[in-house]
C-alpha cells in the first residue's frame, strides 16, 4: 500500500533560496527556513507560532558541516540573541507549534532529544557541549518521540539530512568508534597532522586507569578530577595520536590503530596504513 504525505512549501517573495514555510496536512507544526540575512524580514511573518525546537546550520548547497539545536518560546525571535552571538550559522530551521500542543516540559524533552541526535549522528561539528537530561514523563515520552521523528522527516525533505555521513581523504570514514568493554568513543583522524580528536559525547571509562601514558593522565585528571565510573566528554579533544585517545577513553595501554574502527568495520591502521592508501 502507498502512503502519500503531503507537504507544502511557501516560497517568500517567490525566492526558493530565501524565507520558506513548510506545512504537512494534518500536522500543526510549521517549519520556517530562515537565512540569517532574511531574519529580520522572518520576524514580521504573521500566524507563525510561538514554541519549538530550531537547528542552526553552517550549510551550503544541502551539505550540513556545523549544527547547534536549542528550544524557543519566542518563535523566530530567539534567533536574534544567536546572530548576535553565534557567527558560524548561515540558515536556521525552526519547528514551531502553539503552546497547547507542545507542554513546556514536553519541550525541554524534546530539545534533549535533538541535542543528543546531532551530537551522536553524521559527520559535521556541533556546537552543543552536552546533552539535557531533562525528566521525561513516560506518558509524553511516546508523543515526544514521534514529534522528533517528524522533525527529522521534514528536515530530510527540506534537503538537510543529519544522517549523513562524508568521507575523508581518498574515501576513509570520517569518524571512527571504539567499543572495547562497552565504551563508545568517537573520533576524528587528521592524515596531515597524525593527531587524532576524541569528539564531544564520548564516553570515557574512568574506572580503568591510564598506564605509561602521563601526559594522558594528567589530561583525565583535570577534565575529570578523581571521578570514577564512566564519565562523557563534553567537549571534543585532539590528542598527538589515535594511540594516546585510545588510552583517554579506554584507560589501560592502547593501539590506538586497532581499537578505532570504522562503521564499516575497518580498523584505522586498515584505513590509512594499507598499501591501498
Amino acid at each position: 500500500m502507498i502512503r502519500v504525505k503531503t507537504l507544502t512549501i511557501q516560497l517568500i517573495d517567490a525566492q526558493p533560496n530565501r524565507i520558506r514555510i513548510c506545512r504537512i496536512d494534518g500536522e500543526s507544526l510549521v517549519t520556517v527556513v530562515v537565512p540569517r540575512e532574511d531574519l529580520a524580514e522572518a520576524k514580521s511573518l504573521p500566524n507563525i507560532p510561538q514554541r519549538g525546537v530550531y537547528y542552526l546550520l553552517d550549510e551550503d548547497h544541502g551539505n550540513v558541516s556545523r549544527v547547534y539545536a536549542g528550544q524557543t518560546t519566542q518563535g523566530i525571535a530567539r534567533l536574534d540573541a544567536h546572530k548576535a552571538k553565534k557567527e558560524f550559522w548561515n540558515k536556521a530551521v525552526m519547528f514551531l507549534d502553539d503552546d497547547q500542543n507542545i507542554s513546556r516540559d514536553a519541550l525541554d524533552v524534546l530539545e534533549a532529544k535533538a541535542i543528543d541526535y546531532v551530537r551522536t549522528h553524521g559527520s559535521y561539528e556541533t556546537d552543543n557541549a552536552a546533552t539535557p537530561k531533562p525528566y521525561v514523563d513516560p506518558y509524553k515520552e511516546e508523543a515526544v518521540e514521534r514529534l522528533h521523528d517528524r522533525i527529522l522527516f521534514r528536515m530530510v525533505a527540506l534537503g538537510y539530512d543529519l544522517d549523513r555521513v562524508d568521507q575523508g581523504p581518498a574515501g576513509a570514514p570520517a569518524v571512527f568508534h571504539t567499543k572495547k568493554n562497552g565504551i563508545r568513543g568517537a573520533g576524528r583522524y587528521d592524515k596531515a597532522t597524525g593527531h587524532f580528536t576524541v569528539l564531544a559525547g564520548s564516553k570515557v571509562n574512568l574506572s580503568r586507569p591510564v598506564l605509561k601514558n602521563a601526559a594522558v593522565a594528567a589530561a583525565r585528571r583535570e577534565i575529570f578530577g578523581d571521578s570514577g565510573g564512566i564519565a562523557e566528554l563534553t567537549e571534543d579533544l585532539e590528542f598527538p595520536t589515535p594511540s594516546a585517545a585510545a588510552v583517554f577513553v579506554l584507560g589501560g595501554s592502547q593501539n590506538g590503530w586497532t581499537e578505532w574502527i570504522s562503521d564499516g568495520g575497518e580498523t584505522l591502521n586498515q584505513v590509512y596504513r594499507s598499501e591501498e592508501n
